[in-house]
């Protein structure tokens, strides 16, 4: 008997990982957002530095800064949402050394970014597939509904809306070291919010054609929120003037998390007939968001111009790791005017991805789930920097491609998701 508890309970941890895998997985996806010259660069910024959002990538680019900065920056992305992605003040200490070796700048940063806004609709429709109808019957649960368990429909669609944030708030330390090295420390505190609500249909069609079409229909509704904490450190290596060497680190945010989750199921035939699946609140002991390691190297040619190149990786338990390729240029054609443009490349290389499952225990009938192919991003902009005061402006071509799944016996739909982003970034700085 002590086995088969044993052999129990590592059956029901499993399929509490697996149902729970895919919310871990959303809140760990990224967009390349933040200030102007960030996303103009196509975030490939991590071996330059001195700007607000590269030191998200990597915490030595902090270490640049050679005066106080304040920082804000407005996003509209077209048809979608309007919002603050980004907040920063930087303070700088120049050390009391005279000379140009060993320690000589102290720099301190409180800021908050955006990581990933999750605001969008989705109503995909497919034709013929399998039928979740038959998927709840080998669960066994009593719905209390004379549903359909047909292995087949006929046709089928998904209503999908999503609302949320991740949001990330950070205090990071760096030093300038004979303008050589450049290294730091930070403590990163995260903030998650993604609630969404998805309504399922899948029509049957009776051999019997004077008969009306039967139907099954899913509703539920989806709420998450919590909190985690990571820490950074990065460094960056100037061994030449016109070269520089990037290297940053994220460790695994571990966090607290609140899921709750609640939805009907509805068949009909001569009469209406649903089931409720109560709102029943889980909260997970083992929730953390993923490494994020960031490689970059920076060509510099004289002052006038300036070439990056940068690999990111970010690997969780039992998720597909995510790869990305980024690169930018930056030209100055004259004093204080500077022009960028950027593109990146991300891909999950892994094919296969853990399914939510439903979990009767859990009151889980919200069974859709997706999984990225690949995101592109093409961006330009311009900026203007004074004596006081920055201007920077940007836009983003955002693509990307994804198979969102009803449950895990669908059939994916294949989806397409093109954004349009402009981002306005202001600043004043000081000076020595």
């Amino acid at each position: 008997m002590r086995a088969l508890r044993y052999i129990l309970t590592f059956v029901l941890c499993t399929l509490s990982l697996c149902t729970w895998s895919q919310d871990y997985f959303r809140l760990g996806e990224r967009t390349i957002m933040g200030t102007a010259r960030y996303v103009g660069m196509g975030g490939a910024m991590s071996a330059i530095g001195g700007d607000p959002s590269a030191v998200m990538d990597n915490v030595a680019g902090l270490g640049l800064y050679q005066r106080p900065e304040a920082m804000l920056t407005l996003d509209y992305t077209v048809k979608t949402i309007f919002m603050a992605p980004q907040a920063s003040a930087v303070f700088s200490m120049q050390t009391e050394n005279m000379s140009d070796k060993g320690v000589l700048f102290h720099n301190f940063m409180i800021s908050y970014q955006r990581m990933h806004c999750f605001n969008r609709s989705m109503d995909p429709i497919g034709t013929k597939g399998h039928s979740l109808g038959a998927l709840f019957a080998l669960t066994g649960e009593d719905l209390g509904v004379n549903y359909t368990m047909d292995r087949y429909n006929e046709s089928n669609e998904l209503k999908l809306t999503e609302r949320g944030y991740v949001n990330q708030y950070a205090f990071d330390w760096a030093m300038n070291i004979s303008h050589r090295w450049y290294v730091g420390l930070g403590m990163r505190i995260h903030s998650y919010v993604l609630n969404s609500e998805a309504d399922y249909i899948e029509v049957f069609k009776d051999l019997n054609p004077d008969l009306l079409p039967y139907y099954n229909r899913s509703r539920t509704t989806f709420i998450l929120s919590g909190a985690g904490c990571s820490f950074a450190m990065g460094a960056i290596y100037r061994p030449l003037s016109w070269l520089r060497i990037g290297f940053g680190l994220e460790t695994p945010s571990f966090g607290a998390l609140s899921i709750s989750t609640s939805g009907t199921f509805d068949a009909l035939r001569d009469s209406l007939e649903w089931s409720d699946a109560p709102n029943k609140p889980y909260h997970p002991s083992d929730f953390h968001m993923p490494l994020h390691l960031s490689t970059s190297v920076a060509f510099q040619i004289s002052r006038y111009a300036m070439i990056a190149m940068q690999y990111d990786y970010r690997h969780m338990n039992n998720q597909p790791d995510m790869h990305s390729l980024r690169a930018g240029v930056e030209v100055v054609p004259i004093a204080g005017l500077y022009l960028n443009a950027g593109y990146a490349f991300e891909s999950a290389f892994r094919r296969t991805f853990p399914a939510r499952s439903i979990d009767p225990t859990l009151a889980r009938q919200d069974a859709y789930y997706q999984y990225p192919l690949w995101q592109q991003y093409i961006s330009g902009g311009v900026g203007y920097r004074g004596k006081r005061f920055i201007v920077q402006a940007a836009y983003q071509y955002r693509m990307q491609r994804f198979n969102l799944y009803a449950h895990e016996n669908a059939d994916p739909y294949r989806m397409r998701a093109n954004e349009h982003r402009i981002v306005l970034t202001l600043a004043w700085h000081g000076h020595w």
